[in-house]
């Protein structure tokens, strides 16, 4: 019993219709193209570890910081504008205990990000870091 919901249902149609329009292949592909270019800058930050090597990643890039704790990092990088997840990610336990860790950062960039974006986020990045491993001492 109760009202459907209406508003969600359109507003989900015109979602689908503006991702339609952008097309889904275009989507994808650039998608696809912004974790690379963050995989690459990501990889040179230093004490920086990206988790997993796939052949073709989707969707986020998860990582940790030597003496840095994933929340620290998500909450600092919140005041200077950038969005990053911290947490479990719903994985398995086990992942994280493969890895031997308890939380991961996570990157998701999405399909409205932009290179310009994902740079700002390394910048950040390369500023916080050494404060927050200066205070973990």
């Amino acid at each position: 019993a109760g009202t459907p919901n209406y508003v969600g249902a359109r507003a989900l149609g015109a979602a689908l219709d503006y991702l339609e329009g952008l097309g889904r292949k275009a989507v994808r592909s650039w998608e696809h193209e912004l974790l690379a270019y963050a995989e690459e800058r990501l990889s040179a930050v230093e004490g920086l570890k990206i988790l997993g090597h796939p052949a073709r990643r989707a969707g986020c890039l998860s990582f940790t910081v030597k003496d840095v704790h994933p929340f620290d990092l998500a909450a600092l990088l919140d005041t200077q504008g950038v969005a990053l997840r911290s947490g479990n990610q719903c994985a398995q336990p086990l992942l994280h205990e493969t890895y031997g860790i308890q939380n991961v950062t996570r990157l998701s960039p999405a399909f409205y990000n932009t290179r310009e974006e994902i740079d700002a986020c390394i910048a950040a990045l390369e500023r916080v870091i050494p404060l927050l491993q200066a205070a973990a001492r």
